[in-house]
């Protein structure tokens, strides 16, 4: 590409003021600053505080019991009691409530399960029948064409459901150009064949195809591959279906006599499209839905079908689950060329299930609910809805073993509830006096150390709430005497905090590169006083500049540590090295035998080469590379692939999944490297920021400087969050080709 435009002279790049307290939550750590700060980097802003208050002081005075300044203890007065003492009292209340409890419960555990049990077992068949309903719901949504086309496109299922029967079809393609999988529509599918077809003629004929003929018919992009291809080597498949120029393709078919001759057509007298044509019709009937049966169309709904047969059966194959059958019946209709019996969905899977139903039905809402069906011969529970389109959903229930579950459920209430009466009496004796002796000698312990005697240790020792109690007592005293010292070390840990926050501050970039034709920002927001991310720039040589962006797995002193280790390696690493995968490489192998086990580091490098605009990346672990289009005005996410820093010690298994790639960059392209607390940030009802916001406003700031855009993005950050506490590091780097 051309070189890019750079701004013009005299322009002044100015940071966008953040919104006023009210619209955007107020930062704990840092926010985009009012004015620019160098020469562009955005800074965080300190937080104001007062001086920390005074440590709490003894009562009585700052020194122990007896010493000057603090009274004497009070001499201690026994109280006395009048009335029942209180183990009596215990030993009443607990037996009276544990005799009255266990009765009413053995009541109306009774009345319920003789009268309601019924409608208990109504009410679950109906959960059971809305679980089914729950997955009919998706079944239902996807018998249909882009239904199953999606189903196909999700990458789990391409690799284990599709993976073997999409290799099976390239033969109908070219042995050397693979078909592209990310279709929305059947047409797609065919179109790309049109295309493979005819780059097929292109890539076997004996005589090369002129350069220019080739970049009209293909575009320069797959012009050049197809060109530069080697021999036996096979193209890369496609993330999106290729069109022809067929305009241009229809111009040069007499080139393509052999595709033509192939389909039984002369391209003196027939046109482009009529080939194209012909192509599709035997795209669609050899390969998408043969007329002898089977095709891609039927294997994808045989997946499709199977899947939700599995999920009833989890229904159905549960511990202690009375459902014997689950029926989804279907209208033939639903999908076209598809019978009623195989769009039907019956769990356990099986074929000949008789089921009948009684008069002793009912409506529950939609729900018709029959108490004496019966299936396969025997009692059942019928719960049966219709839906909207003709379907049908039916649940049965084994009566049989619901009624002797039932008789059982009532004995064992019965032996259970004497049980219970006779132990509650029994243990409210034992409780009752081992509650009041602690008791007592709490009461002592309490007026001791009320008196001011604040070295007193509790005698009092018990397990229960009451040597509890006894232990916060003798902590509140213990604390109330270390306040000071509390204090004093704390305030001696925050200046230690002020000086590495200093350190690590003075470690990261003081400014932005100012790159003629480019945009470049950045901003950096600790969660704590230190943190564990780092960004950094630096020119490797006089074309090409490195951006790195950096999280270490833990925050405050040992995670900024491991980032000051990570950073020097890192500007150690790239100097002079145009190789993103291999910096990462050899970091890796210095890191992984000092940093500390559990401790790792996932990174994100970018090299600018800052004449062509073009992007080398590489990725360790981190989160992808954002990349915003202008030409599309659309965001993809670019991840070569890699594992964090730290992880393995030798690196023979880092270096295996390190990859590498390049990026060619247009003008209004802009690319943005980040850390999980940008799109982990949590608001009030848990819900992440996400990386679909993190899109939507890339795309609404594509206009905006990088200043602008950061400082946008970041107001959104802290208005989702809608809280001062900041629970990760924030680092984003952004890249805006002028």
């Amino acid at each position: 590409m051309a070189n890019p435009k750079p701004p013009s002279s005299g322009a002044t790049r100015r940071m966008m003021t953040p919104p006023p307290p009210g619209q955007a939550r107020k930062s704990t750590g840092s926010m985009p600053a009012a004015t620019p700060h160098g020469s562009g980097a955005m800074q965080p802003v300190k937080e104001r505080g007062g001086t920390p208050p005074p440590p709490p002081a003894a009562p009585g005075g700052a020194g122990p019991a007896g010493a000057p300044g603090r009274p004497a203890p009070r001499p201690l007065v026994k109280p006395k009691t009048a009335g029942l003492p209180i183990k009596t009292k215990i030993v009443i209340a607990m037996s009276g409530l544990a005799v009255g409890v266990s009765l009413m419960l053995f009541v109306i555990v009774m009345i319920i399960s003789t009268a309601s049990l019924d409608a208990t077992i109504e009410q679950s068949g109906l959960g059971m029948l809305q679980q089914a309903e729950a997955i009919h719901r998706p079944y239902r949504a996807g018998l249909n064409e882009n239904g199953l086309i999606a189903y196909f496109g999700q990458p789990a299922n391409r690799g284990s459901k599709f993976g073997s029967y999409w290799k099976q079809l390239q033969p109908w393609f070219h042995p050397r150009i693979p078909p592209c999988a990310e279709f929305a529509k059947w047409d797609q599918l065919a179109e790309d064949r049109v295309w493979i077809k005819v780059a097929g003629e292109v890539l076997d004929s004996p005589t090369p195809f002129p350069e220019n003929v080739c970049v009209e018919i293909f575009g320069r992009d797959y012009a050049r591959k197809l060109r530069e291809l080697p021999a036996g080597a096979s193209l890369p498949e496609p993330g999106t279906p290729r069109v022809l120029n067929y305009e241009a393709v229809n111009k040069e078919r007499e080139r393509f006599n052999g595709l033509f001759t192939k389909y039984g057509l002369d391209p003196r007298q027939h046109i482009f499209d009529d080939l194209r044509a012909a192509i599709n019709r035997e795209t669609t009937t050899k390969i998408i839905d043969p007329a002898q049966g089977g095709g891609l169309r039927r294997k994808v709904f045989s997946e499709f079908h199977a899947e939700f047969v599995a999920d009833l059966q989890k229904l159905t194959d549960a511990e202690n689950s009375q459902v014997k059958y689950i029926i989804f019946e279907i209208p033939g209709n639903s999908l076209p060329g598809f019978t009623t019996e195989q769009l039907t969905v019956i769990s356990p899977p099986r074929s000949g299930v008789k089921t009948g139903k009684s008069t002793a039905t009912k409506t529950v809402g939609n729900v018709e609910v029959d108490s004496s069906a019966s299936v396969d011969g025997k009692s059942a529970y019928r719960f049966s809805v219709s839906k909207p389109l003709g379907d049908t959903i039916s649940i049965y229930l084994d009566r049989e073993e619901i009624d002797a579950r039932k008789n059982r459920l009532l004995f064992s209430i019965l032996g259970i509830s004497a049980l219970a009466i006779g132990l509650a009496i029994a243990l409210a004796f034992v409780i009752g006096g081992g509650i009041t002796k602690p008791l007592e000698t709490l009461m002592t312990d309490i007026q001791i150390i009320s008196g001011g005697n604040f070295d007193h240790k509790p005698l009092a020792r018990s397990a229960d709430e009451i040597g509890i109690v006894s232990r916060l007592l003798g902590d509140m005293a213990a604390g109330l005497k270390a306040a000071q010292e509390v204090w004093l070390e704390n305030q001696g840990r925050k200046h230690d905090l002020d000086i590495a926050k200093e350190i690590q501050e003075n470690l990261l970039p003081k400014h932005v590169p100012r790159i003629a034709g480019y945009d470049v920002s950045a901003y950096y927001s600790p969660s704590k006083e230190v943190g564990g991310d780092y960004y950094d720039f630096f020119l490797v040589d006089k074309t090409h500049l490195g951006m790195v962006c950096a999280d270490v797995s833990g925050k405050g002193i040992p995670g900024s540590m491991v980032m000051m280790m990570c950073k020097a390696l890192v500007s150690y690493e790239a100097q002079d090295n145009l190789s993103p995968r291999d910096i990462f490489c050899k970091v890796n192998r210095s890191l992984a035998k000092d940093i500390k086990r559990g401790m790792f580091v996932t990174a994100f490098y970018m090299l600018l080469d800052i004449p062509t605009a073009r992007l080398t990346v590489a990725s360790a672990g981190h989160n992808p590379l954002l990349l915003y289009r202008a030409a599309t005005k659309q965001c993809t996410q670019i991840n070569p692939g890699g594992i964090a820093l730290g992880f393995d010690k030798d690196g023979r298994l880092f270096e295996r999944n390190m990859k590498e790639e390049v990026i060619q960059l247009q003008r209004g392209d802009r690319a943005v490297i980040y850390t999980d607390g940008v799109t982990e940030a949590m608001g009030p009802n848990n819900e992440e920021f996400g990386e679909d916001r993190l899109m939507a406003i890339t795309v609404q700031c594509a206009a905006k400087s990088s200043t602008e855009y950061l400082t946008t993005l970041v107001n959104a950050i802290q208005g989702h969050a809608q809280s001062d506490e900041q629970h990760d590091d924030i680092t984003i780097v952004t890249l805006k080709v002028g």
